[in-house]
């Protein structure tokens, strides 16, 4: 089985705000005949009716999905896209006016819009192609409210004095450099205290710190470790880095019984990561008993937008395995998966939308998923 690039920890909390869902200006009325989106583009002189601005209708646009690649590398950003709302409401056409400065971020929004429906501008009564700007906005979260009122000298003389929690945060505090300094040292310094006095957080904070070399040069050795104790105390996060490093065998001895034992630990408490590569191993047994608890562990990570799940799943219903043949489902699942910043579905995706294979063909679609699919995966932080 080959694995896909882990999901490391994430130093904060993140969420996604969809900001100004409105019309930022509109150029409406008609396309014209060469393609080109007109400026400022006057009602014709015989209708002299006021026309009415379209409008999103309700439930119609749900928020798009921020794509995990771009979390786990902390991208925020605005997105300002125009878009063509041909005379049935839906969105015909999608492009970029200016780039959040990165390319899923943007990817993710014309997504986003493609999905919405809306009333379209009326002229006289008759419904008229016209086009819209708007923005999205994709904004990370600082720490909680309640650990924002906590003053950082509070969290301090907390830590000095050796509670683990506080520990803890102020070891997060400086990873991320909120109110200071970005200091990596000092945060694995910090969660090396806490570690040692049992924290569990703590414990994987460390291991992840000790792998990626936040502080220094990696220690997969130290990492392994701390990513075993936490794996021992019952934390799936823990026991689903320790399936993947035994799997793949990266810088220690490959163990696959062992992997599959973390992985499936690991998925019994519903961690969608392991439940994708768990449920991977059931289908590769080949059994069907294997590929019916296989697809369901699959549906099971994919439910939870895990792009490895997605892109596993999508090859099920690509092939037929285990569900019926389903080619726009595997591209719907496809497309999820390359959202989320898997670099096989991102190139597939590029192919596909060549090809017109469980998409509608477009070009367009195919450079841009070929671009992303380029672009080298951001170091975790």
């Amino acid at each position: 089985m080959t694995v896909p690039v882990p999901l490391p920890r994430l130093p904060r909390r993140l969420a996604l705000m969809l900001a100004v869902l409105a019309c930022v200006s509109t150029n409406a009325f008609a396309q014209d005949a060469g393609g080109t989106m007109p400026v400022d583009v006057q009602a014709p002189p015989a209708l002299s009716a006021k026309p009415v601005k379209p409008a999103i209708k309700p439930g119609s646009c749900a928020k798009p999905v921020f794509p995990k690649a771009a979390l786990r590398s902390m991208q925020e950003g605005t997105v300002t896209l125009s878009f063509l709302i041909g005379t049935s409401g839906a969105v015909q056409d999608a492009k970029i006016v200016k780039s959040s400065g990165f390319h899923l971020l943007d990817l993710a929004a014309i997504d986003g819009i493609r999905r919405c429906v809306f009333n379209p501008t009326m002229v006289d009564g008759k419904a008229e192609q016209s086009w819209m700007q708007m923005q999205y906005v994709w904004t990370l979260d600082g720490p909680s409210a309640t650990e924002a009122a906590v003053p950082l000298a509070t969290v301090r003389a907390a830590a000095q004095r050796g509670e683990p929690a506080s520990q803890l945060r102020l070891g997060t505090i400086y990873m991320t450099g909120e109110g200071v300094a970005r200091d990596p040292a000092e945060a694995v310094a910090w969660w090396r205290k806490a570690a040692d006095q049992g924290d569990l957080k703590a414990h994987l904070s460390l291991a992840v710190a000790l792998h990626y070399g936040d502080a220094g040069k990696p220690d997969l050795a130290q990492a392994m470790a701390w990513y075993r104790k936490a794996a021992d105390l019952g934390m799936p996060e823990a026991q689903n880095m320790l399936g993947l490093l035994l799997s793949e065998g990266t810088g220690v001895p490959a163990d696959k019984l062992a992997a599959r034992e973390w992985f499936r630990k690991a998925a019994a408490q519903g961690w969608a990561r392991s439940q994708a590569y768990y449920g991977k191993l059931l289908l590769d047994d080949n059994t069907p008993e294997g590929i019916e608890q296989g697809v369901a562990l699959l549906s099971r990570a994919a439910a939870q937008d895990d792009f490895v799940g997605q892109y596993f799943l999508g090859q099920c219903y690509d092939t037929g395995r285990g569900v019926p043949q389903d080619k726009a489902m595997a591209a719907t699942l496809f497309e999820k998966a390359a959202l989320g910043g898997s670099k096989p579905a991102q190139r597939l995706m590029a192919t596909m939308y060549e090809r017109g294979e469980g998409v509608t063909a477009d070009p367009v679609k195919a450079t841009q998923w070929r671009m992303a699919s380029q672009i080298r995966p951001p170091r975790p932080r």
